[in-house]
């Protein structure tokens, strides 16, 4: 019996360290390497308010302008898409991009003007340089929907 004891409990504690092991080795989401929600919405805050400043976009973003309420809905709801987009636990409830951005004309000189808005923003906040290439990735992979012919 003693043996058997032994056996389990030394089986028990191979799968407890096996299993700690793949937790530990699973790679971390892109949303929990920039911080998980303060950052998220540290990032989004800010770009909306570097977007709402830059002349050569504003006019683009005149709805979240019009009003403290509709800037901090405007802030919720990008913190609720880089969340998403970035494998977070939120569910992006807005329009989709096409959607989003059909007939409003965006330029592809607008679209690398909110880019380089964001760069800022992610080099102000300190992200490190791959979290902050696969941010600028993602966001690359939506100008063809952004920027419509």
């Amino acid at each position: 019996m003693q043996v058997w004891k032994s056996t389990a409990l030394a089986g028990l504690l191979a799968l407890a360290s096996a299993m700690q092991f793949r937790a530990a080795d699973r790679e971390m989401t892109l949303y929990e390497r920039l911080g998980g929600q303060p950052a998220i919405q540290a990032v989004a805050s800010e770009l909306v308010d570097s977007i709402l400043a830059d002349s050569r976009v504003n006019k683009w973003f005149a709805h979240a302008a019009a009003s403290p309420e509709n800037t901090a809905a405007y802030k919720a709801k990008l913190a609720e898409f880089l969340c998403q987009s970035t494998q977070g636990p939120c569910k992006y409830s807005g329009l989709d991009m096409t959607a989003a951005h059909k007939g409003r004309g965006v330029t592809a000189a607008a679209f690398d003007a909110v880019v380089e808005d964001l760069i800022a923003v992610l080099k102000k906040l300190r992200v490190p340089a791959k979290e902050e290439g696969e941010v600028l990735k993602m966001l690359g992979s939506l100008k063809p929907v952004i920027v419509q012919k």
